[in-house]
């Protein structure tokens, strides 16, 4: 006799029947009558079967997130664009800042009392002809100094000297002493910065000098370009590993410290893998270039400059493509620090020993190690690329200028451009800029000639002397020394903030937040 399937078996009374699964076989009595009616239909083919048993188990509990509706997609893409977006404006202010300091051209000058390598300060003469004979007397003496070298005779007067001559050179012109010196027009908008590592002096002087859209200028094109270069590089990485048959770097897991390296040591081809993530940084660096420049250019120029909006500084640009004097540091700049830190999970788990999982504390330590190593390689690369491209963009502007002084007008108009005086330049830096002369030509001009570095007893009290003011500054003593240029601690502008930064990020990933990225 057939029992029902959630009846009790008396046969079995402790045994439970599923609930899902195939249905148990029919008894000889019931497949006689029912094998003329099963003949005329399609047997059941395994995949249905499968399908009935797994329609009925509930993964909701499992992957809650398995199948999100369009709406929840959306919510998705907003929430996290705010986030970014966040991040950015927070920190702006800082990148802005960093951005100035880089570009700006430190000028130092000696206060009295103290010498430049031992020697006193004084201009370099252009010659050695020039400047050979520069301590010596010179030979024109005054007129009413007492001659001690000459003979006893009336003293005539030079035929090529003249009394106006002689009172010219006593006393000064009295329009000249009284009317000061106007400075240009871009000058009233530039910043006098005293210190050329200062972050919070330059935050102060924007904040006065252009309120808060002079402190948070630039954020739109940085989460743009944040976000495209994101895009971009991860769109290269999958397609270069699909060409050359090797898993994406960026699928294969991220670091558990919390900072955001690709670790290729899963990989069966770590070498293959480390050149396709260093190659798409390549790529998307350089495509991404003119947007790089737009975004420096709404940085170092005042508020008032036009244009103040994406496409229009894009449009002033002759080109859309990569300047050929920016493509050497824009590559150094793309690829050094993803080569490092794409390499620090390799050489830790494989040459070190060191694993997230078996030495967690000890692979945290290493990699925030890396992080710094990689933040002090990037910023002198940095600083190389932003002077390059101001200089760039100086180009760009004298070359529009001339063509429109050759043609008597502009070959588009730009928006926010339309009555723009052809004789007024609208790139005018905020600073001083530095010169770009190459990699190692600029990063040598940094070390030894920009500016001035005091150094021993007293070096605080001197860089807070004003220039120009006399006598001997309080603190001062015979080991107080001057010399030229920044040193090596002027290619490092700014490094404060990064550093702090990864500072933040490896003690929330060490006190639990993880997952953290910088």
């Amino acid at each position: 006799m057939a029992t029902s399937r959630d009846a009790p078996n008396p046969l079995r009374p402790y045994y439970i029947p599923p609930s899902i699964g195939l249905p148990p076989d029919l008894p000889q009595n019931q497949t006689s009558h029912t094998h003329s009616y099963n003949s005329r239909s399609p047997k059941p083919s395994f995949g249905s079967h499968a399908r009935d048993i797994l329609s009925d188990l509930d993964y909701d509990s499992y992957f809650p997130d398995s199948s999100p509706t369009l709406a929840e997609h959306a919510k998705r893409l907003v929430d996290q664009a705010l986030w970014n977006y966040t991040s950015v404006l927070l920190a702006q202010p800082f990148e802005v800042a960093k951005t100035i300091l880089q570009v700006h051209m430190a000028t130092g000058q000696a206060p009295p009392g103290l010498s430049v390598n031992g020697d006193d300060f004084k201009s370099r003469p252009s010659s050695f002809a020039s400047g050979k004979f520069e301590d010596y007397p010179s030979d024109e003496s005054d007129d009413d100094s007492p001659s001690y070298f000459t003979s006893t005779a009336p003293r005539v007067p030079s035929p090529t000297r003249s009394p106006e001559r002689r009172r010219a050179r006593q006393a000064p012109s009295r329009s000249d002493a009284s009317t000061p010196t106007q400075p240009p027009p871009a000058a009233f908008r530039r910043l006098e910065l005293r210190k050329s590592d200062s972050l919070l002096e330059v935050i102060s002087q924007l904040w006065q000098k252009e309120s808060a859209w002079g402190v948070w200028k630039g954020t739109n094109a940085t989460f743009i370009y944040n976000f495209l270069l994101k895009t971009s590089e991860s769109w290269t990485r999958s397609f270069l590993s699909a060409l050359l048959n090797v898993p994406d770097p960026g699928l294969m897991g991220a670091s558990a410290s919390g900072f955001g390296g690709l670790d290729i040591i899963d990989s069966p081809s770590p070498l293959m893998s480390l050149a396709v993530a260093v190659a798409a940084s390549a790529v998307a660096a350089v495509v991404l270039a003119p947007l790089d420049l737009v975004r420096t250019r709404l940085i170092v120029t005042p508020t008032s400059a036009p244009p103040r909006t994406i496409w229009p500084s894009l449009s002033l640009l002759p080109t859309f493509s990569i300047a050929p004097g920016l493509l050497p540091v824009t590559l150094l700049h793309s690829t050094i620090p993803t080569f490092i830190s794409s390499c620090t999970p390799l050489v830790l788990r494989s040459t070190l020993a060191i694993d997230p999982v078996i030495t967690p504390s000890m692979y945290s330590i290493s990699t925030f190690l890396s992080s710094t190593v990689e933040l002090f390689v990037r910023l002198p690369l940095e600083t190389v690329l932003r002077r390059g491209q101001v200089a760039i963009l100086d180009e760009y502007e004298n070359q529009r200028l001339s063509d429109t002084y050759q043609n008597g007008v502009t070959k588009s108009p730009v928006f926010g451009m339309e009555n723009e005086d052809p004789s007024v330049r609208s790139f005018r830096t905020i600073v001083e800029p530095g010169p770009y002369r190459g990699i190692f030509g600029t990063i040598w001009f940094v070390v030894r000639d920009e500016g001035v570095t005091i150094s021993g007893p007293g070096a605080a009290a001197a860089a807070k002397q004003p220039q120009g003011a006399g006598g001997r500054a309080p603190g001062f003593s015979s080991r107080t020394r001057i010399r030229k240029g920044q040193g090596v601690n002027g290619l490092w502008r700014g490094w404060r903030v990064g550093f702090w930064g990864l500072v933040g990020v490896w003690g929330a990933a060490a006190m639990g937040a993880g997952g953290g990225e910088f």
